[in-house]
């Protein structure tokens, strides 16, 4: 028996999943380009909704559950100014351990930045790095550069990549 063809998806949906590829993909790539163990993602989708997904690389600490109200407030901050901040050590931070309820947050830095192509705004990403004390500067130079890099290139001989 022959097998039919797909149904056809309306725009919306395939415009949400490319965003959703799009995503984890620059996540993936931040994670391994800034050596990260883990991170997380917010974007718009085409119909309008915030759609959020994180991850931790095989092998680095988990801390993403454990650090969820701080990834959360750097995504919103960066959403909200459009520019990226970071924190260099967690455990020296007291922002950190005020979004922490008082508890000692784990050692290690976090990056976020705005996810951005042709001038607009999409999304946010942030990395979790185990060791604290990095430059941040070149850190969010680096984590802005993955982020505002072009959505077509991200297929450039990956399998996985967008076309």
């Amino acid at each position: 028996m022959d097998s039919l063809p797909a149904p056809a998806r309306p725009d919306g949906l395939q415009t949400t999943h490319v965003r959703e590829m799009a995503a984890n993909l620059l996540l993936g790539r931040a994670l391994q380009a800034l050596d990260g163990a883990g991170g997380m993602v917010v974007f718009w989708d085409a119909e309008g909704r915030w759609n959020r997904d994180s991850f931790t690389l095989p092998g680095r600490p988990d801390r993403i559950e454990e650090l969820a109200p701080v990834l959360e407030a750097l995504l919103e901050w960066t959403l909200y100014t459009e520019k990226p901040v970071a924190i260099e050590d967690l455990r020296r931070s007291r922002w950190s351990r005020h979004l922490l309820h008082g508890a000692d947050p784990p050692a290690g830095a976090v990056a976020a930045t705005p996810m951005a192509q042709r001038g607009a705004i999409w999304g946010a990403i942030v990395v979790y790095r185990a060791v604290a004390g990095l430059e941040s500067i070149d850190l969010l130079g680096q984590l802005a550069e993955l982020a505002t890099e072009p959505l077509s290139s991200l297929a450039s001989g990956r399998p996985e990549g967008i076309r």
